[in-house]
């Protein structure tokens, strides 16, 4: 079944005037379940004007096993997110599914590496998680970076941030770009894109010197940020990119097949069941969930992955994808919210983990 537990708010904690950090406390049971990679998320689901809603939110930091912390954004129009700001309150429970995700680093004590981080507003958050536990895990290593917001009163993080600056003066370097807000320098004005890493790569950092770049943000900053550090010397298997929003509506898609008998054998919790699909069915998942069953899923956009699943017989077509790596693919991992067959005999197994 889709693991979701009942998590206790131990605290909620205002970032900025929009933005809070929800802090939830984690039974000694449940320590394990929740341990997490650094850039992973949690999904949240509430009811909200009678639907059940479901969210991801990256973990900004866990300090300890017995918290776990996620920041959430409000936006205009958002309905989970302003519920989560005003309505989520210390003391409460909300429903949490274990920790999801392929994106993030897990330090490794003995490395000694170079990494660049680029973030741009609520994007700094798995960031957070993923530069504090290198520098916290990986005494040797360096992390720079790059974060871009409106100005500094809407920086979220700006006080942990100047705490690992202190913590770490010679092994952290985070330059900010404020877009609305003057600063001394043009180099440091402006919005993160590839003019201005171009012009930043000329004068003070040499990008080719990087191990990993993590990068987190609104989609075109990602995309030009992607394309400029390849062309200033780093690899692309080098470049991870976070994308929770893909700045557009996925189309809605027909089946190739409307005969009335297709269906797919559904693997999960170690049992096969025969889901038929309708015409109405824009996605496996959408099949599956029609039919009762349990599945993972958050954001059914191709973005978060948290519906991801492996096809061990047949073929499926999938509308988009932004979050499986090469690898994934070549295994046979797809993302079930994306996914229709195009062969009668698919078998999609859930309880396939393997790569993460």
């Amino acid at each position: 079944m889709t693991t979701f537990h009942a998590l206790k708010v131990a605290s909620v904690e205002p970032e900025t005037r929009d933005a809070v950090t929800i802090t939830f406390a984690i039974p000694e049971a449940l320590q394990q379940a929740y341990h997490f990679r650094p850039g992973q998320h949690l999904t949240l689901k509430a009811n909200i004007d009678g639907e059940a809603l479901r969210r991801c939110y990256s973990i900004c930091r866990g300090q300890s096993p017995s918290e776990l912390s996620v920041a959430v954004k409000a936006i205009e129009g958002g309905r989970f997110s302003n519920f989560a700001r005003a309505g989520i309150l210390a003391g409460s429970e909300i429903e949490v599914m274990v920790p999801q995700g392929n994106f993030g680093y897990q330090p490794q004590a003995t490395r000694q590496g170079r990494y660049l981080a680029i973030a741009a507003g609520s994007g700094i958050t798995p960031i957070l998680a993923i530069i504090t536990a290198t520098l916290t895990e990986e005494p040797l290593s360096q992390f720079t970076l790059i974060y871009g917001n409106r100005s500094s009163q809407s920086m979220m993080f700006r006080q942990a941030l100047a705490d690992l600056k202190d913590r770490y003066p010679q092994r952290f370097q985070w330059l900010s770009i404020f877009s609305q807000e003057t600063v001394d320098s043009d180099l440091l004005q402006g919005h993160i894109n590839g003019e201005k890493l171009q012009a930043l790569g000329k004068q003070l950092i040499d990008f080719s010197q990087f191990d990993d770049a993590f990068i987190c943000g609104p989609n075109s900053m990602m995309d030009e940020a992607e394309t400029t550090l390849q062309a200033l010397g780093m690899q692309a298997a080098a470049i991870h990119i976070e994308r929770f929003n893909t700045g557009s509506t996925t189309p809605r898609r027909t089946r190739a097949s409307q005969e009335a008998e297709q269906s797919f054998t559904l693997r999960q919790d170690g049992r096969d069941r025969q889901i038929a699909l309708t015409a109405d069915d824009e996605s496996i998942l959408d099949a599956a969930l029609r039919q009762g069953a349990d599945l993972p899923y958050a954001c059914k956009g191709g973005v978060c992955a948290t519906c991801k699943c492996k096809v061990v017989q047949g073929k499926v077509d999938m509308a988009v994808n932004y979050s499986l790596e090469p690898d994934e693919l070549a295994a046979g991992y797809i993302l079930s919210c994306q996914a229709l067959p195009l062969t009668p005999d698919v078998v999609i197994d859930f309880d396939a983990k393997g790569i993460l």
